[in-house]
Formats: C-alpha cells, structure tokens, sequence
C-alpha cells in the first residue's frame, strides 16, 4: 500500500481554551516567517497494530500560499503538485496522472500547512502544545487526517511530523536539510503530464 500524506476532539474548559489559544498563537508566529521551505523527508507508514508497512524518502518544496511539490522515491514513487488552485498526483509506475481541484479539504491536508496561509489555522483546527510538539485536531469532520503532531528544530524549521488517519495508520515524517524561504520557481508548482502518460480528472 503506498504512503499517505493524508481525533479525538477534547470538549473545552474556560482554562482550556486559553491554552488552546495560546498555542495556536505560537504555532502561527513559528510558520509566519516561512513563505518558503525546502528540504528532505524520510517517511514511515505504520498500520493500526503498530506493523511497519512501508518506509520512504524523498524531497519537497513549498511557498505560500499554497504551493506545493512532494516528491517520493522508491519503492512506490510518486508525485503530487500544487499550485493551490490544481492539485496533480502523478504515479510514474502506472504511468497515471490524477488531476483535481483544490478545496477546502485539500487545504486541510498535513502538507500544504506548512505553506498555507497561518491566518487559516485557528479556523480550521483545534491546537494544543505539550511535550516540545504542536497537536492539532481538523475542526471539520470532513479532513482529510484526523490528528496531526508538529515538532521544530533549534532554528525554527519543521524537524519532524506525525498523521494519523481514520483508518487508524500512522505515518511519521522526519525532515532533513532544511531550507528557510528559498527562491523557488512558479514552474516547479506546475505539472505537464509525460506523453502517454493516463489523465484522470477527478471533479
């Protein structure tokens, strides 16, 4: 089964709410700076029993708002691209191309947080702060994942991301030679599917 970039919802005291907002606060403020990053990723796919089911690696770019390229190598490679307005999911191994518009719940996925628009957050989850990491519930039912954990290095950059699902699977991201707000090119946001290559258009 290929990797996904794809909760438990607290009721909320007087006291915890405040927390809540503070953190949401400081999470903003960590990923305001970053209109851009770049770097490298290691990626774990463990099933609902704790099995590993999949490990890989690959490289990533994004720039706010919304732009993203995620590049996954073997065993299973893969390439999604967005330009926030279309998203491409490009499979080399079926020689199939996906393209769909980007939504509400595309905006949501674990990914495009880190090159989405901060002002966004407080709206679309619920955020807590403990044990040096960041963790945030989708408020909408509808998310793509079901909880998510952040966590920084020394220099303010993203170190390391755990998703979890509704299916129960969890996939940890450990990121590497990171780049804060690197020029990028509008083109590498953009995708032109091979010749031959299957379009599938999902509306």
């Amino acid at each position: 089964m290929k990797g996904t970039l794809r909760t438990l919802i607290l009721s909320l005291g007087l006291a915890t709410s405040g927390a809540w907002a503070d953190a949401t606060e400081e999470l903003s403020q960590l990923l305001k700076p970053l209109a851009s990053i770049s770097g490298n990723f290691q990626q774990t796919l463990i099933d609902e029993r704790g099995k590993v089911m999949q490990k890989s690696n690959g490289n990533f770019s994004v720039q706010r708002p919304g732009k993203l390229r995620w590049k996954t190598g073997e065993p299973f490679p893969q390439l999604l691209v967005t330009n926030n307005k279309k998203l491409w999911l490009y499979d080399p191994d079926l020689e199939q191309v996906t393209i769909r518009p980007v939504d509400k719940r595309m905006r949501e996925t674990p990914a495009l947080l880190l090159g989405g628009k901060v002002e966004e957050i407080r709206s679309s989850f619920n955020v807590d702060s403990k044990d040096g990491a960041y963790h945030l519930t989708p408020k909408r039912k509808s998310a793509a994942f079901k909880s998510m954990e952040i966590r920084f290095s020394d220099k303010g950059l993203p170190s390391a991301m755990t998703v979890r699902d509704e299916m129960g699977q969890t996939t940890k991201i450990k990121f590497s030679g990171m780049k804060a707000n690197p020029k990028l090119s509008d083109a590498i946001f953009n995708f032109k599917p091979p010749a031959g290559t299957d379009v599938v258009k999902d509306q």
